[in-house]
């Protein structure tokens, strides 16, 4: 058995016409990129033994997707400010801008991206309460809390305390377990939870903490006797979604904003 170049192929062509048989055989692919076809084997005079010719082609192997995607796609140079180094398109909706470079250092990188989840959760909520909000009592947002007609059962004082006492208290875990993952998912920092199991991040990424208690519907895991499991498919969709959506909630807010300084409110801006 020997393996041959094209041109010994070319060469022993000439024999197959003397040959007792000629047979053709289907290529095989090797591990190292290289690809045998086609194949002839023929015999030379009676009771010779095989000879079987190969040709050998070097394929090339296909780049690994490296999945990064770029906020300007059609560009294909432009150095950090298109293709950043430092971003590396493994946070969810990361599509490489960051033009200020404030990415740069790895822990900056992981506030920035707290920073914008909370936000944007906030933002999130805040659109849909001010179209609700306006939609049903027909008060813009932005005097709603000057409306007499507003109905009050504490004053805003009783309301301010509460709000900075209870939002306080959970902005402080929040905070602590993004220095310290997991320190918050203990039997004394949930009294009123009959298992601490319920808080802790199931998921293993910061913001995401998933669970029976933050994730009830299983939206992105299942829940099987009586144990939320993650699903990593499941997830990374509804991550990506909910940047999406988060990004977009941020911009409606501040166009908002501009709108409220000109006494416009975003239903009244659609003639509604």
């Amino acid at each position: 058995m020997a393996v041959a170049s094209s041109a010994s192929v070319s060469q022993l062509t000439a024999a197959v016409s003397r040959s007792s048989f000629v047979k053709g055989t289907v290529g095989i692919s090797s591990s190292n990129g290289l690809r045998l076809s086609p194949s002839v084997s023929f015999g030379v005079g009676n009771g010779c033994s095989r000879i079987t010719a190969m040709a050998t082609k070097k394929v090339t192997a296909k780049p690994k997707f490296s999945g990064k995607k770029s906020w300007l796609p059609g560009v294909k140079s432009g150095g950090d400010l298109v293709d950043p180094e430092w971003l590396d398109g493994s946070l969810p909706g990361d599509y490489g801008f960051d033009p200020l470079g404030l990415g740069k250092d790895p822990a900056a990188l992981k506030w920035y991206r707290e920073a914008e989840l909370i936000h944007g959760r906030w933002a999130m909520t805040a659109v849909v309460g001010i179209f609700v909000g306006q939609a049903w009592s027909g008060v813009p947002w932005f005097e709603a809390g000057a409306d007499p007609a507003a109905v009050a059962p504490f004053s805003f004082g009783t309301l301010l305390g509460t709000q900075l006492l209870l939002m306080g208290w959970v902005e402080s875990k929040r905070w602590a377990d993004f220095v310290s993952p997991g320190t918050q998912a203990l039997e004394w920092a949930t009294p009123w939870s009959r298992t601490a199991e319920n808080f802790s991040n199931t998921t293993g990424q910061q913001g995401y903490p998933g669970g029976k208690f933050f994730d009830p519907l299983a939206l992105a895991g299942d829940i099987r006797g009586g144990f939320y499991t993650p699903d990593q498919t499941k997830l990374e969709r509804l991550q990506l979604a909910e940047i999406k959506h988060a990004r977009l909630a941020m911009v409606a807010m501040l166009i908002f904003y501009f709108e409220a300084g000109q006494g416009l409110t975003p239903l009244g801006a659609l003639g509604l």
